[in-house]
């Protein structure tokens, strides 16, 4: 999973490290954390807090409290209706969890976004995501999300008007703007839209009284010529 941090002044999500889990066949799970190379570097770049060496790749058989207290406790009662949200089955484990939701809390910087999956055989890419920006949508757009259902078709439209990030991508359906793409997506959903037919549909749509940040789940399906997150530019420590 790529791990961003809102920035304070402008509020744009940007990636920051990766969290990864490390399977292996005969053995129990692993979690990795690491810096991206280009924060790191950064003389400004304020690290998490329990991952103060930048350079550090750090490894841990639990996953992390620092990312585990973002999964909702299994005592919490509104726990089946919160996995129901995020179109997870009711024994998904905490890895799934954290992947669905992003680990987003209210007035928290940090959230995740799983990493797309790319095929370097045949160039066919697909990624997961929750809209970004539902919040701010009016009641219109509000209610046409509560009508989706899984399966339907959205559009992908580039906002380059946007006053906060030149690089925005809008999410509709039809004329109707639904939300946004997660900044830290955009180079690459950039490059899905120019490489082709690609595909766009709603994997949930949740009702008005869901939290605005588990709304619309998407799934975008296409190909690419390149991985952008292959690029010297996502590398990590």
């Amino acid at each position: 999973m790529i791990v961003t941090r809102r920035g304070v002044d402008d509020g744009v999500y940007r990636a920051i490290g990766y969290l990864d889990q490390l399977t292996h066949a005969d053995a129990p799970s692993t979690y990795e954390f690491t810096y991206l190379a280009r924060a790191a570097v950064d003389p400004a770049f304020v690290p998490i807090v329990g991952f103060r060496d930048v350079t550090r790749r750090y490894r841990s058989e639990r996953l992390f409290p620092s990312f585990a207290d973002r999964v909702m406790s299994a005592k919490r009662p509104d726990r089946p209706q919160y996995l129901e949200a995020l179109d997870l089955d009711a024994d998904a484990d905490a890895w799934e969890i954290l992947t669905a939701s992003g680990g987003h809390r209210e007035g928290d910087p940090i959230e995740l976004v799983s990493l797309p999956q790319f095929h370097r055989s045949t160039g066919g890419t697909s990624a997961h995501f929750l809209a970004h920006g539902v919040r701010h949508r009016d009641a219109a757009a509000s209610d046409r999300i509560t009508e989706l259902l899984a399966g339907h078709r959205l559009g992908l439209e580039p906002d380059p008007a946007n006053p906060v990030n030149s690089r925005a991508i809008r999410v509709v359906d039809g004329r109707m703007h639904l939300g946004f793409v997660p900044d830290p997506l955009l180079d690459y959903v950039h490059s899905v839209i120019s490489s082709g037919p690609f595909e766009l549909t709603v994997v949930r749509a949740n009702p008005a009284e869901t939290h605005p940040h588990l709304r619309l789940l998407l799934r975008l399906a296409g190909r690419c010529d390149a991985f952008v997150f292959d690029y010297s530019d996502w590398q990590s420590t």
